[in-house]
């Protein structure tokens, strides 16, 4: 070890996962922060870096001396965006920058946690922008993942399911899909999602992804046999229909004294066909019902796994978050 604490390199410190995971890690270890502009609130050590660069664009001196100075690393830094101006990024800042972060770690001989996504095992269909910019994004987590596959390193890949606001958030970051999806249908447009009610997706509250974290990165520095390989950290059973985040939304409306005129949702088959923006986008994230739930192992780290009743008081508190009008 290289300290009394065990230090962790922490990616994307500044990202919506991250700025709760530093927290959280910070609770057990010494975290190094690896940055690209802005340095996270909070944070003790930050070193800059980039991603897309060889070497994470460091001098060989500073290079050495992360290397030597760190006990696991923990990748949280990701490109999200909905459509990129240029799709080639998500390659360039999901894989290639995961694979330079591997190199890393072969180079300090340290294990890794690499957070993917529940979309690395979907294939989006379509042409238009979002399905490629979806198919994308899916791509570079899948081809991260199959980097890590091939590292020296003990490498753990968690694959997490979409996120509700965290439980001390004011307000919800606005480019996430889920808190993008419930402003839409906080702006009272009647019919203005057209998503089945009984098609489903997947979110899990913020906590218990941080949680699961960091007690995988506890597992992976007591070279805890179970820790590499594939885990899915997701609401499983627990999972909400497109009908519950339509309730949850009307029910927040009629408290706030601003009642909906009408439904929210629409029939995918009378709407007019969307082919951008979020409409197309709730279109391809949600999935029929015949679809099984995802798997999920937040079991085996932690005491249990999200109740029905936890994610839909996640969802109430998202909502509040998103409202529109607020200040």
């Amino acid at each position: 070890m290289t300290a009394a604490r065990p230090t962790v390199l922490l990616t994307g410190a500044t990202g919506v996962i991250g700025t709760n995971l530093l927290t959280s890690l910070a609770a057990h270890y010494e975290v190094t922060a690896l940055v690209h502009r802005r340095r996270p609130e909070r944070a003790g050590n930050c070193l800059q870096a980039d991603l897309t660069s060889d070497g994470l664009g460091l001098t060989t001196g500073q290079y050495g001396e992360l290397a030597a100075g760190i006990d696991a690393i923990v990748h949280c830094a990701g490109l999200t965006d909905f459509a990129p101006p240029d799709l080639t990024a998500f390659d360039q800042v999901n894989a290639e920058g995961t694979r330079r972060i591997l190199e890393l770690a072969e180079a300090a001989r340290v294990p890794v946690l690499l957070l993917s996504s529940a979309a690395a095992a979907f294939e989006v269909p379509g042409e238009d922008l979002v399905a490629r910019s979806m198919r994308a994004y899916s791509r570079s987590k899948r081809r991260a993942e199959e980097l890590a596959a091939q590292s020296s390193q003990s490498v753990a890949v968690v694959r997490a399911a979409l996120l509700f606001a965290a439980r001390n958030a004011v307000r919800a970051p606005r480019r996430q899909f889920p808190h993008a999806l419930l402003t839409a249908l906080l702006q009272d447009r009647p019919g203005g999602l057209p998503v089945h009610p009984d098609h489903w997706v997947d979110i899990l509250p913020m906590e218990s992804l941080v949680d699961y974290l960091t007690a995988l990165t506890g597992a992976l520095l007591r070279g805890d046999a179970t820790a590499p390989g594939l885990h899915w950290v997701t609401a499983g059973p627990a999972r909400l229909t497109a009908a519950d985040l339509e309730r949850a939304c009307l029910d927040f409306l009629q408290e706030a004294g601003r009642p909906a005129q009408g439904p929210l949702l629409a029939d995918p088959a009378t709407a007019r066909p969307r082919t951008h923006g979020m409409a197309r986008i709730a279109q391809l994230g949600f999935l029929p019902p015949e679809q099984p739930a995802l798997p999920t192992h937040l079991d085996r780290l932690l005491p249990s796994q999200p109740t029905r009743a936890e994610v839909l008081d996640a969802l109430a508190h998202t909502v509040r978050c998103c409202a529109p009008w607020a200040p």
